[in-house]
C-alpha cells in the first residue's frame, strides 16, 4: 500500500468526514440514500458504456471516439492505480463506518481511486467539454459529475481522498484525450501510432498487476479482508473491455466509412435501440455470467476484449453493410 495513503493521521482525517457524514445521513436524511444511490449509477460501467457507444453510432462519429477512448483509458489508468495502491474501503479501514447496504455490492476490491468518479469524470466531463458552448448543458453535467463523487462518501463507500483522485484523473484525461484525437485525426495513420502505444502501455500494466505485484494478505479471525484474486478478476475484464473499445474505435475511424451522421432520424433510432439490447445482452448475460462464475482468466480477458470490439468496430461495419445492401 502506498506509504501517503495510508498514513494514521491522514486516514483518521478521512474517517472522520465520513462518521460525520455517516451522522448526517443517519440521523437526519437517511431517505436521501435512494437518491444517492441512483446519482451512484452514472459511474457505473454499463450506463457510460451505453452513453459512449450512442453518441458514436448515432450523434457524432469523432466525439463518440473521444468519448469511448477517454472512457477506455480512465478504465485502465483507474484500475492498475487501484492495484498498485491497494487500499482498503472505509468499513474495512475503521470498524464505525457502516456504507448503506445496497451499495456494498458496486464496491468491492480496493478503494483508490473511485472508479464511479472518474468514470463519471470522464464520460459526463467529457460531454461537457464537448457541449461547452451550451453553458446550461455543461453546467448541469459538471454539477452532476460532482454529485457522483459525493454519493460515494454520503452512501460510505469511499474517503474523500478516493473521490478527489478519482476526479482528478477524469479531469486529466478529458483534456488529453481532446488533444490526443484532434491530433490523430489530422492524418488517420496517427490512429495507428497511438493504438500501439496504447496496446504496450494496457498489456505492461495488466502483465504488471497479474503477475508481478504484491498484494497485501491481512487477515481478520481468519478472514481474509480483500481477496487479491476477485479484484485482479475485475481488472481484467475492464482491461480487456478497454482494449476491444479502443481498438476497434481506432482501427473502425482508419479503415471504416462509418458516419453516425448519415442517415435519417428513424435510422439512427432504430441502429440505436438495436445496439443498446445488443450491449444490455453482452454485459448483463455474457460478461454477467462469466464475472459470477469466475472463469479463466484469460477466456475472460478475449470475451471482454471481443465485447469492446462489437461496440466500436463490428456493430459500425454491421451497419454500414446493411446500409448498402439497401
Amino acid at each position: 500500500m502506498i506509504e501517503f495513503l495510508s498514513n494514521s493521521d491522514w486516514i483518521n482525517s478521512q474517517i472522520n468526514f465520513l462518521t460525520l457524514l455517516q451522522t448526517i445521513r443517519t440521523e437526519h436524511f437517511e431517505y436521501l440514500n435512494n437518491l444517492f444511490l441512483s446519482i451512484t449509477i452514472l459511474g457505473e460501467l454499463w450506463l457510460p458504456i451505453m452513453i459512449c457507444s450512442i453518441i458514436y453510432w448515432c450523434i457524432d462519429t469523432k466525439s463518440g471516439i473521444y468519448l469511448c477512448s477517454l472512457f477506455g483509458l480512465q478504465l485502465i489508468l483507474s484500475q492498475f492505480l487501484k492495484m498498485l495502491a491497494c487500499v482498503y474501503r472505509p468499513w474495512v479501514l475503521c470498524d464505525k463506518i457502516h456504507p448503506v447496504e445496497l451499495a456494498i455490492n458496486a464496491a468491492k476490491g480496493y478503494s483508490f481511486p473511485s472508479g464511479h468518479s472518474s468514470t463519471a469524470c470522464s464520460v459526463l466531463g467529457g460531454l461537457a467539454f464537448l457541449y461547452r458552448k451550451n453553458k446550461l448543458a455543461c453546467f448541469l453535467l459538471i454539477l452532476t459529475v460532482l454529485c457522483v463523487g459525493f454519493s460515494r462518501m454520503w452512501l460510505g463507500v469511499h474517503t474523500p481522498q478516493d473521490v478527489a483522485a478519482g476526479l482528478t484523473l477524469g479531469l486529466i484525461l478529458v483534456f488529453l484525450m481532446n488533444s490526443l484525437i484532434n491530433w490523430a485525426d489530422k492524418k488517420k495513420n496517427r490512429y495507428l501510432y497511438l493504438l500501439l502505444f496504447f496496446n504496450i502501455f494496457a498489456i505492461s500494466a495488466l502483465t504488471y498487476i497479474c503477475y508481478f505485484n504484491n498484494y497485501p494478505l491481512d487477515y481478520v479471525n481468519g478472514t481474509l479482508l480483500v481477496n487479491p484474486k476477485n479484484s485482479i478478476y475485475s481488472a481484467v475484464i475492464c482491461h480487456g473491455l478497454s482494449i476491444g473499445f479502443i481498438n476497434g474505435a481506432f482501427l473502425c475511424r482508419r479503415f471504416i466509412p462509418f458516419d453516425a451522421k448519415q442517415g435519417s432520424l428513424t435510422s439512427k433510432i432504430k441502429r440505436g435501440v438495436i445496439g443498446a439490447v445488443c450491449i444490455f445482452i453482452l454485459l448483463k448475460y455474457i460478461l454477467g455470467y462469466i464475472y459470477s462464475n469466475m472463469a479463466d482468466f484469460k477466456l475472460a480477458l478475449l470475451i471482454s476484449i471481443c465485447i469492446g470490439l462489437f461496440i466500436t468496430l463490428i456493430y459500425p461495419w454491421i451497419m454500414i453493410k446493411y446500409k448498402n445492401k439497401n
